[in-house]
């Protein structure tokens, strides 16, 4: 028998069917090699994960005793911020900021950090505004979450201990170390006083600045038959002014903040009338540097003669950087003057953001280990504004070098800087005006503070602030 013949449609199909066959295995192949290829390639890689923002927390007095500061300090904050984001932020993420208010109270001020650490999950603080403040908040709270402070007003002496800080503190202002010898130098030498009374707020800031002062002055020679320690919280300091003036001074050194600063002068006129022993001429800290404080005191309620008084203050020296930030800070605030301490608060802010660029991270403790590298020389000079620039500079592995608002911000071992100081008074407008400048460069160290300082070179660099510097206005 003959085989039977499939017939001829069914013998196409199958031919038909064995090319689609092919052709999808062609295709799978295909696919293959491009998953392959992509795989090698890495297109299929996780992408990678965007750096973390820099937390940072302010903490400044918005209220309390040194409300006069706070706010205005804070804006310099502010303009940092925006700076730095507007020019690419830190590690290509922008900046978020926290605000909190110390109060000028150690309580708040622990209250806010804990908040700022652990609700906010900060990587750093700008803060506190007072040492009293700063040192339980360092101790107990900043240093045991990892995370560094850089206070722009906090100038305790007490504060340079990394026993204290753990290392996790550093400050922009220079301590009262310095501060006070340069009141004890001005008193004695040119003023030509022999016997001064101290009268200061119950604080490490208060405390602190009062000894160096007393230390100072009575190693040049004079005398400080008594110091009155005040409580700021008083509401009348008629006792503590008749114990003040009970031995007789020539004039009274006052460490304060404006909070207690209006109730103690306030008192001291009210009683000047019947006291004639207390017309002796006052010389206020930095604490007591602000305008708005002086209008008070010029103020037919309280009618202080402010011209009479004058005041020391750790300052920015003259130039065209600081000159560069005040036309900075004008623009991004509608016109407003920086007050005391703007600038320190702005340069903490770029030294952090410094910090953690350099480490590539924003971990606390990362940010602490490169502060210190990025405040002084070598690499290239950073001025307000040129955040650009230390982008370029460091993503190219180089070093950058602050030179901020406040000056050379160099900071030592203990997180501690240096700088230069000014004699300030009022003159007939009832404005504060530079009296003399004394520069860092004629401020002894640290190990000579025992010892007689300045001489003739202080003197000759008062004559010439007299005649060259006076007409500043801060």
């Amino acid at each position: 028998m003959e085989e039977e013949k499939a017939p001829s449609g069914e013998m196409r199909k199958a031919g038909s069917g064995s090319k689609v066959l092919w052709a999808v295995i062609a295709v799978l192949i295909v696919i293959v090699i491009v998953v392959l290829a992509a795989a090698f390639a890495g297109l299929f890689s996780p992408a990678a994960a965007p750096k973390p923002q820099l937390r940072l927390g302010v903490l400044l007095s918005q209220t309390g005793a040194l409300s006069q500061y706070g706010p205005g300090d804070t804006k310099g904050a502010k303009l940092a911020v925006d700076q730095i984001n507007l020019a690419g932020g830190v590690l290509g993420q922008p900046i978020i900021l926290f605000v909190e208010d110390d109060q000028t109270d150690a309580t708040a001020t622990v209250a806010a950090a804990t908040k700022l650490i652990s609700v906010n999950h900060v990587n750093a603080i700008v803060g506190a505004q007072f040492s009293g403040g700063s040192i339980p908040t360092v101790s107990s709270v900043a240093k045991k979450a990892f995370v560094p402070m850089v206070s722009p007003s906090a100038t305790s002496p007490a504060l340079s201990n990394l026993s204290l800080t753990g290392g996790y503190f550093f400050r922009t202002a220079p301590s009262d170390a310095l501060q006070g010898v340069v009141a004890a130098d001005y008193l004695f030498m040119n003023l030509s006083y022999r016997y001064v009374n101290i009268i200061a707020r119950d604080d490490s800031y208060g405390r602190g600045l009062a000894g160096v002062v007393n230390s100072k002055f009575t190693a040049l020679g004079g005398h400080v038959n008594t110091t009155v320690i005040i409580d700021p919280t008083h509401t009348n300091f008629d006792t503590d002014l008749t114990t003040l003036f009970s031995t007789n001074p020539q004039a009274v050194y006052f460490v304060g903040f404006p909070g207690e600063g209006i109730v103690v002068m306030s008192n001291w006129q009210a009683g000047l009338s019947s006291n004639t022993g207390w017309d002796r001429p006052w010389i206020f800290s930095e604490g007591l540097k602000s305008q708005a404080f002086i209008d008070q005191l010029h103020d037919p309620s309280v009618n202080v003669d402010v011209t009479k008084i004058l005041g020391t203050a750790p300052v920015s020296p003259f130039g065209a950087i600081y000159d560069s930030f005040v036309a900075q800070y004008k623009a991004n605030n509608s016109g407003q003057t920086p007050v005391l301490y703007a600038d320190y608060t702005y340069d903490a802010v770029y030294l952090i953001a410094l910090a953690a660029q350099k480490a590539g991270s924003v971990n606390g403790t990362a940010i602490r280990d490169q502060l210190r590298t990025v405040s002084e020389a070598p690499g290239t000079v950073i001025k307000p504004g040129q955040w650009a620039t230390a982008l370029a500079a460091l993503g190219a592995g180089g070093d950058v070098n602050w030179e901020g608002a406040a000056g050379s911000e160099d900071f030592d071992a203990n997180g501690d800087v240096r700088g230069s100081y000014e004699v300030w008074g009022v003159n007939s407008t009832f404005k504060i005006v530079r009296v003399a400048f004394i520069p860092d460069s004629s401020i002894p160290t640290v190990a000579a503070l025992a010892a007689p300082a300045f001489g003739s070179t202080f003197a000759t660099q008062y004559l010439w602030a007299q005649t060259v510097g006076a007409s500043r206005r801060f």
